[in-house]
């Protein structure tokens, strides 16, 4: 009993992380996976594990939010999800042959990439519309699949990855772009997760509980906020996540 309240910490940990991963449809991994490794004993592979069963309660929270307000472009979760699933199979079978110290070495560089996608000063705000361009979703399918490859492997979301693509790409508008793109997670989440528990990678409830009930919690301000904010602020708020995702990653690994 001691030994769970130790960890109370994860609660407000999940409400902050996922209403920010919520609000901006990134992956929480990438701030959940710095934020075990630093503040837990945990082994990396370990680590991966709880961070997708801790944000999978966030996508899952979030997406019943958004499809209540009619938010997620259900087609193109459809049009997507089967490449997606193998590259998730792919990828956590990488996470458990390669030896732990490659998650955290591969994490760092993965954010760093990331942020150099988004910083370099393309403007990838489009206005968008309801329903995505399903064409251009086709043949952007490799983004779905390197993605997805990195939730199996690193535990991290394929949002970083897919919300200026369903928005520039696919011209869906911002705010749909971000909740799409949660809906597919959240499918992606529960295949990776299926992966390493075949592969007989423990589950840490003391950590997980807490920080799922925070992160159900979050979600909902996260998805609240989505629907609040001007969608021609979003290139503004993502840009500066990424800023602070890439520095808290770097300082972490030092």
């Amino acid at each position: 009993m001691l030994e769970f309240f130790e960890f109370w910490r994860m609660l407000p940990f999940g409400i902050i992380i996922a209403s920010i991963a919520m609000f901006f449809g990134l992956g929480g991994g990438v701030l959940w996976m710095p934020v075990l490794l630093m503040t837990t004993d945990l082994d990396p592979k370990n680590a991966v594990v709880c961070t997708l069963i801790i944000q999978f309660f966030g996508q899952l929270s979030a997406s019943y939010s958004n499809h209540q307000a009619d938010l997620i472009d259900w087609q193109l979760v459809f049009l997507l999800l089967p490449v997606g699933i193998p590259a998730v199979v792919i990828g956590g079978v990488f996470s458990f042959l390669l030896h732990p110290v490659w998650i955290e070495l591969f994490l760092g560089l993965t954010i760093f990439f990331i942020a150099y996608v988004f910083l370099r000063g393309d403007d990838f705000f489009v206005t968008g519309s309801d329903k995505a361009d399903l064409e251009a979703a086709r043949q952007g399918r490799f983004i779905t699949i390197l993605g997805s490859i990195l939730t199996g492997f690193l535990g991290i979301g394929v949002g970083d990855w897919l919300v200026p693509f369903f928005n520039m790409r696919c011209k869906l508008a911002m705010v749909r772009s971000v909740s799409t793109s949660i809906a597919l997670m959240m499918v992606l989440s529960l295949t990776a997760l299926s992966v390493h528990i075949l592969f007989g990678q423990s589950i840490e409830w003391r950590i997980i509980i807490p920080g799922a009930v925070g992160v159900l919690l979050g979600a909902q301000v996260g998805a609240r906020l989505l629907r609040r904010v001007p969608e021609t602020h979003f290139k503004e708020f993502f840009v500066l996540m990424l800023v602070f995702i890439a520095t808290h990653v770097t300082f972490n690994a030092l």
